[in-house]
């Protein structure tokens, strides 16, 4: 017969928690819970019914040695948890809590008991003897006589049965280590060339924390990224997944991955712990996992651990110039590496908000000025606000300081590919030294070959260079390490619609915007594409809908266009004035307000304008939109002074 041991598997509601390989499923389906939770969840099980304290759980789950703040620790570990049994504290099914006491779990159970071995033709029965103690009698068949001159047989028969047992538990132990083997050597591991990170989910029972998780999920993708045979998901494609439901094997699917990263941060004061697990996506096979506690201050050392562990797990090889990285991982400052997360926070999120983001790269800055992130960060966010118009000053003076912080970016990190790259953007766009910066753009790609960010802006040299081929080429590599991000998806039809392919890039911002319906960008590039093919109407439609989202000048300046091609020429007016009050609370372009008066005919207004202009502003005198001033000398002599550098012309 099977006798029972300890409780191994649970049933309750759609689901079955599994205690010992620590995974939760519904349906049969694998449900997504970190370890913590996971072990909350153990505690309740085994105690159905029963109060489990929070005592008890501090006890059991939390060290004297581990820094976090329980209560905070353990009430989000719990939300966690509820939220992947899909319940909530005030409705609860399967967790009450038991205000100031702890919890109960309060569903009803089944219990599987794991199975023993049986021994195999014996049936084993309890049989009293005249002292009320069990005594094992073996049946055979043969029948009971002669039980005083079978005693020997009985000997041998429990003899057999021992050996039995024996050789039982080696054929478990052997098959246990095969298991261990395979899982090292076949299919479980092998075969990982490609990988993406979730986002690392915030425990620290503060929302507010939300961006430190973010930045340590950010860290590790850029990290294994420099990983030569391994393929990583980018940043904002595996930021998609923040908060999802869906199941691992769905997200490796949509990703075309074979093996995702996912995990927790836990950050209490000077402290931070993160635990990581590695899942083979087509299965659910939990590969490896493991957490990792330090100081603040030694958060790259902890950052590069979890990477070589990963590595040594998926047998990959670290670069030489990786271990160099690694091993001269320095202590930060916490208060400038703290700073420069919200920073980069700021600048990643959905619409950029460069202002925020150049505030707290500031603060990094001013609290480390050898932090190389910071001044990095800094330098790439002035180049955006010089490039998209974005923020309260002059382009020039963006440009400005954007180089000044990638060169200081460089005199701190001489090797760094992204700080080379941004650099030959800048000497593109502002110097129109197109030799210069395609020097600086190949240096950059040879230092990180791996590196997404440079190809990606490489790709964007070239469609601004006229190799509309091979631009549209590497991005469709940098959209295969980027298959759900917006901004990517966006992109691939930026280009499309560069090179005059107005359907394509129609229907590519149309699927764009079924990943997210309301990013601006993509609303406004999509108006864009229509209007180049003169349906001004729903052009006008789609960038009202952006600005409704995001309001910036530059987009103002574009609804006005379509308002004149469409023939609305109040609208049009109504814009200008708009534009012409926001120019004085805030840093506007002259030449959007002039190039709106150009194309209304008014050249007197679009020549005042145009004398305001800074170099560097958008959009240039050479614009479409001015084509109607080119025969007044007043506008020759302002485009004299604005003229563009050499080798600039071909813009």
């Amino acid at each position: 017969m099977i006798a029972s041991s300890a409780p191994r598997r649970v049933k309750f509601g759609d689901f079955v928690a599994d205690l010992d390989s620590f995974e939760l499923r519904k349906h049969g389906i694998r449900v997504r819970l970190q370890d913590q939770p996971f072990q909350i969840l153990r505690l309740l099980l085994r105690r159905p019914g029963q109060l489990v304290t929070r005592e008890e759980f501090r006890m059991e789950l939390w060290t004297e040695s581990t820094f976090v703040d329980f209560d905070a620790g353990l009430n989000a570990a719990v939300r966690r948890l509820r939220d992947a049994l899909s319940e909530s504290a005030e409705e609860p099914r399967y967790i009450e809590t038991l205000p100031r006491h702890g919890y109960r779990f309060i569903a009803m159970v089944e219990i599987e008991a794991e199975p023993v071995i049986a021994q195999p033709d014996v049936v084993q029965v309890a049989a009293g003897n005249a002292h009320g103690h069990g005594e094992v009698v073996a049946r055979t068949g043969v029948g009971d006589q002669g039980r005083n001159t079978d005693s020997r047989n009985t000997l041998l028969l429990r003899s057999v049965v021992s050996a039995c047992l024996l050789l039982a538990a080696v054929a478990v132990a052997v098959i246990a280590m095969r298991s261990k083997v395979f899982a090292k050597h076949s299919g479980a591991v092998t075969h990982i060339n490609s990988i993406a990170v979730l986002p690392l989910q915030n425990l620290s029972g503060n929302s507010a924390q939300d961006y430190f998780a973010d930045g340590m999920t950010d860290a590790l993708i850029t990290n294994l990224a420099q990983i030569g045979s391994l393929r990583v998901i980018s940043r904002t494609s595996a930021m998609q997944y923040k908060g999802s439901r869906k199941t691992l094997p769905a997200i490796g699917k949509e990703l075309n991955v074979d093996a995702i990263v996912e995990g927790s941060v836990v950050r209490s004061g000077d402290h931070v712990r993160i635990d990581v697990q590695l899942i083979r996506s087509d299965n659910d096979f939990r590969i490896w996992g493991k957490s990792y506690e330090r100081k603040i201050n030694d958060v790259l050392i902890l950052q590069a651990e979890v990477v070589h562990s990963i590595a040594n797990e998926i047998e990959a090889t670290l670069s030489s110039n990786q271990r160099a990285a690694q091993a001269s991982a320095r202590p930060v400052n916490p208060e400038a590496y703290d700073a420069y997360l919200k920073g980069t926070f700021f600048y990643q999120g959905p619409e950029q908000t460069l202002g925020k983001a150049v505030e707290y790269f500031k603060k990094s800055v001013d609290v480390d000025p050898d932090y190389a992130p910071a001044n990095l960060g800094l330098g790439e966010s002035y180049a955006m606000m010089a490039y998209i118009g974005q923020g309260d000053m002059p382009a020039e003076e963006a440009w400005d300081k954007s180089e000044f912080y990638l060169a200081r970016t460089l005199e701190l990190e001489p090797d760094s590919a992204l700080a080379h790259t941004l650099i030959g953007m800048n000497r593109l766009f502002r110097r129109c030294d197109r030799i210069e910066a395609e020097r600086e753009l190949n240096l950059a790609r040879q230092l990180d070959p791996n590196d997404m960010a440079t190809l990606d802006y490489h790709s964007y040299f070239l469609l601004k260079t006229r190799r509309g081929d091979e631009a549209l080429g590497e991005k469709k590599r940098v959209l295969e390490s980027d298959p759900v991000s917006v901004g990517t998806n966006s992109e691939y039809g930026l280009y499309l619609f560069e090179l005059g392919r107005f359907d394509e890039a129609v229907q590519q911002f149309q699927n764009t915007l079924e990943l997210d319906p309301n990013d601006s960008t993509t609303l406004s590039r999509l108006g864009m594409s229509y209007a180049a093919k003169h349906n001004y109407d729903r052009a006008i439609d789609l960038i009202k809908k952006a600005l409704t989202i995001h309001d910036e000048p530059i987009r103002r300046r574009l609804l006005g266009t379509m308002y004149i091609h469409a023939g609305k020429i109040d609208e049009a007016h109504a814009v200008l004035t708009e534009l012409i009050e926001l120019s004085k609370q805030r840093y506007v372009s002259p030449n959007l307000i002039a190039s709106l008066y150009a194309l209304l005919g008014d050249r007197v207004q679009a020549i005042t304008w145009l004398g305001k202009a800074n170099k560097d502003d958008f959009p240039p005198p050479s614009d479409p939109d001015f084509d109607n001033l080119r025969s007044d000398s007043r506008f020759a002599a302002i485009e004299a002074r604005l003229k563009p550098r050499a080798g600039c012309e071909f813009w």
